[in-house]
């Protein structure tokens, strides 16, 4: 072991004198000596050929710092950042809690409906809408998380990224249905507001969320899922400005504009090919 101490030694001697230093020479140690005895019990004894076939196992320690460094700084980070996410969540869900007892308990709100059979404008304590509070720094969290899923997924093998876009789709849908549940709750008058359409809005966005996913990280069939999609976000969007009155007898315009984007996308496409196999043509003659 002595002979290894003073070749990492040698070796190492012009590189920071840290602690980072200190670990990735302790870590060719351990390695070094476990080699060794790996030699050492198929019958190899002599110590200065075991010094000799461990430097050779062994070369360029000085070289090899930078790149360990790297990857070691790499590692802490990601582990403090995970210590840091897990802290914070638990801290945000406190948080929320306090804010529920504390605006339940000094807010009042004031809605239209029935209360004890009476009909009209009634004021009540906070606490019936300050679980919003709880829900939101739950959902907050969960999207978060899902979104650090999501980057790990995406540097994954592009197998894998089907799973990221049905996270992508989560994500959004969670938002609009925790938007749905805040206009729903704070509405003065829930039952003439209309607020449905929202959780239609969410889906129209998870589907833009997944194009817009798709064409980023180059997915294949990425144009036929955006063709398919069209019609279908056109026929949501004609129910959303339907369902508030802003579309009238022309309305029918809105549901066939998404066969028109495709019939226009389309022709895009052919023309961008022809022009591209017309310069190969070119090029091989």
């Amino acid at each position: 072991m002595k002979d290894f101490i003073e070749y990492i030694e040698t070796s190492c001697a012009k590189l920071p004198d840290n602690h980072i230093t200190y670990l990735y020479k302790k870590q060719i140690l351990d390695e070094m000596t476990d080699r060794a005895n790996e030699v050492t019990h198929s019958g190899l004894k002599d110590e200065k050929v075991l010094a000799d076939l461990m430097a050779d196992e062994y070369p360029n320690l000085d070289g090899n710092y930078y790149a360990w460094a790297k990857e070691y700084k790499k590692k802490q980070h990601a582990k403090r950042m995970r210590l840091i996410y897990g802290v914070g969540g638990v801290l945000v869900f406190f948080i929320s809690l306090i804010l529920f007892f504390i605006v339940g308990e000094n807010a009042t709100f004031t809605y239209y409906g029935y209360n004890d059979d009476v009909l009209g404008l009634h004021t009540v304590s906070a606490y019936r809408n300050a679980w919003l509070i709880i829900l939101g720094a739950i959902f907050g969290i969960i999207i978060f998380c899902l979104g650090f899923g999501i980057k790990r997924i995406c540097k994954m093998r592009r197998v894998f990224h089907p799973i990221a876009r049905a996270l992508i789709i989560l994500c959004v849908m969670i938002i609009m249905v925790f938007a749905f549940l805040c206009a729903l709750m704070l509405s003065t008058n829930p039952l003439e507001t209309k607020m449905w359409p929202i959780v239609i809005a969410g889906i129209i966005l998870a589907l833009v969320a997944d194009i817009c996913f798709a064409f980023a990280t180059k997915q294949k069939f990425r144009t036929i899922t955006t063709m398919i999609y069209m019609p279908i976000i056109s026929t949501m969007l004609f129910v959303i400005l339907n369902a508030y009155g802003f579309v009238g007898s022309l309305g029918w315009l809105v549901i066939i504009s998404g066969l028109i984007v495709d019939v226009i996308y389309a022709l895009a496409l052919v023309a961008h090919n022809a022009k591209y196999f017309m310069y190969k043509k070119e090029d091989d003659e």
